[in-house]
């Protein structure tokens, strides 16, 4: 083998255990590191992020540009002073082209446009320093961008020990699930609470921080968990699989935000989806839905076992720990199951469902008709249609769309969407620079007044509190798009691919339940990074399984 072809080996394995650090560090590290408890606990995650980002990833991209660079300076040289037929076979030119090299996916093309909207806006931002770390606290400006961009095609060609790094990362996040739980029935092993009030530690959770935070972490981490439990045929591994499902449901019904549960329902849309392809994936989608309502139940059971333990809760997590409604959902899932059971013991041969477009279809219909009748029916009770009507009407946080509506994300929506529209129209298509939400709102004395007024003087709204008008409000029509497209590719590419490639359900399932969950929240480093990651991964599986 010559000098050349050992440097090019040497390399590429370089940059792979680089990224396999950086992966390691960010799954297993990453969600316990900390500095005096919840103290600037936001802060210290980007650090720590930052660094071992800085640390990995630069080096690794550095490698991989380089070497790539080579291999393409030594084909061109080829092709210049050999005959084409003769070119072809010269030893681990052609036939093993490097990674960054090989012809990129639509969805390879789609995270480029992103980062070139995301320059765009920075470029054009009311601010470049602060477009180009972000908001303090939230740090996601390009710098963070340019960061999760250069990990996805790192993960996506260099990727190594992908199961190992997964079970890794199954076993450090469900701790991070368990002392969830753990925090919500009083108990505080690693002693976070010390020095909170007591009024204060529904807001904060586990060893990620803030309860929104916490989350968005445990509904990104919870798919990769899901789709083993749906995929994997070895019972040992479904069981392990299945125990991570169950606390990751369990700390979901106690964390105190009900955008984990819009995001449970997206995560059973792409599971019941996928389900139809045959009658063995539905039978682990009811599975996998017992497995929720079961653990939902054995939550319900220990706060009522343990009255003086457990912490109380919001209304809807309430409900769906303790009521019975839960329990007939269980038993409607139970016969459900059984039925199914029996069904394909009278039909050996039954493998596909061949109804599966149609139940597709009729799931995806449904979801969305319900997501508009509830639209129409805030509407309607809002704007008194529908006392008007019907002679009824509610003052609920859920059907009264006013400035309070979801811990006030109706004020701050309104607002977003009022200053968005006051924009210039080259601003509408740039935005005011990626996470310069407060930089350019508290820059306008009358909205900075308005702000104050509600919020109070010590506080700074820092976005809009939800991640598409946030992206529009930020990054613009060209950044939203940019944005939504890259979602959109990879649901697409993964969902395709999903038959030669099983475990790309992983990524497909990680952008729904996040698109749910941030409809209602914001990018934040506790998250963000473990959605590009699963895309990574799943991308690279997906590439892997198109080359054999």
């Amino acid at each position: 083998m010559s000098l050349r072809t050992n440097l090019h080996f040497e390399s590429k394995s370089a940059v792979s255990w680089l990224t396999a650090l950086w992966i390691f560090l960010m799954t297993v590290v990453f969600p316990y590191s900390m500095k005096d408890h919840y103290s600037q606990m936001g802060v210290r995650k980007f650090s720590f992020f930052l660094t071992v980002s800085l640390v990995c990833l630069i080096p690794a991209g550095v490698l991989a540009a380089g070497s790539w660079g080579k291999d393409c300076a030594a084909k061109v040289f080829l092709r210049m002073h050999k005959p084409e037929s003769d070119a072809k076979t010269q030893t681990g030119v052609q036939a093993q082209a490097h990674p960054a090299a090989r012809s990129l996916s639509n969805l390879d093309i789609a995270m480029l446009c992103y980062l070139a909207a995301i320059f765009v806006s920075w470029l054009f931002s009311v601010d470049r320093a602060a477009a180009w770390t972000g908001t303090d606290g939230w740090s996601m400006g390009l710098r963070t961008q340019v960061l999760l961009v250069l990990m996805y095609f790192l993960v996506s060609r260099y990727l190594i020990w992908w199961k190992g790094l997964l079970a890794v990362h199954m076993l450090a996040s469900g701790g991070v699930f368990l002392l969830g739980i753990l925090h919500r029935f009083s108990i505080d092993p690693l002693g976070m609470y010390q020095g909170l009030d007591e009024s204060w530690q529904l807001l904060f959770l586990s060893t990620i921080g803030q309860a929104s935070w916490y989350s968005g972490y445990v509904c990104v981490a919870l798919t990769a968990g899901a789709a083993v439990f749906f995929i994997a045929k070895d019972n040992r591994i479904r069981m392990a699989a299945g125990l991570y499902c169950m606390l990751g449901f369990g700390t979901v019904v106690t964390q105190n935000s009900d955008s984990a549960f819009a995001a449970m329902v997206f995560l059973l849309l792409g599971l019941f989806l996928a389900g139809c392809d045959s009658f063995d994936r539905m039978e682990r989608f009811l599975e996998t839905l017992l497995l929720m309502f079961g653990s939902f139940k054995l939550i319900g059971i220990l706060q009522e076992l343990f009255p003086e333990k457990a912490k109380q809760l919001g209304s809807l997590s309430k409900f769906l720990s303790k009521s019975t409604a839960t329990w007939v959902f269980f038993l409607i899932v139970c016969m459900g199951y059984i039925v199914l059971l029996l069904y394909r013991q009278k039909h050996e041969a039954a493998e596909i469902i061949r109804c599966g477009r149609t139940l597709r279809k009729i799931a995806v219909i449904g979801v969305v008709g319900l997501m508009l009748l509830f639209v129409v029916t805030i509407w309607a009770n809002t704007t008194g249609l529908l006392q008007k009507w019907f002679g009824v009407s509610s003052t609920g946080q859920y059907l009264l769309f006013d400035e309070y509506w979801g811990n006030s994300r109706g004020f701050s929506w309104s607002i977003t969407a009022e200053t968005f529209a006051k924009l210039p129209l080259w601003r509408k298509l740039t935005g005011v620079g990626p996470d310069c939400y407060s930089v350019y709102c508290y820059a306008d004395t009358d909205l900075a007044g308005r702000l104050h007024h509600y919020f109070g003087q010590n506080q700074t709204l820092t976005n809009a509190h939800n991640e598409f008008l946030n992206q529009l409000f930020c990054t613009g029509g060209i950044g939203f798009a940019a944005f939504v497209g890259f979602l959109a590719a990879a649901v697409c590419r993964f969902w395709k691919n999903r038959e030669k490639e099983p475990m790309a359900l992983m990524g497909l399932l990680a952008v729904l339940v996040y698109g749910a969950h941030n409809f209602f929240c914001y990018q934040q480093v506790c998250c963000i990074p473990f959605l590009f990651l699963l895309i990574a991964m799943s991308e690279n599986l997906v590439r892997k399984a198109a080359e054999k």
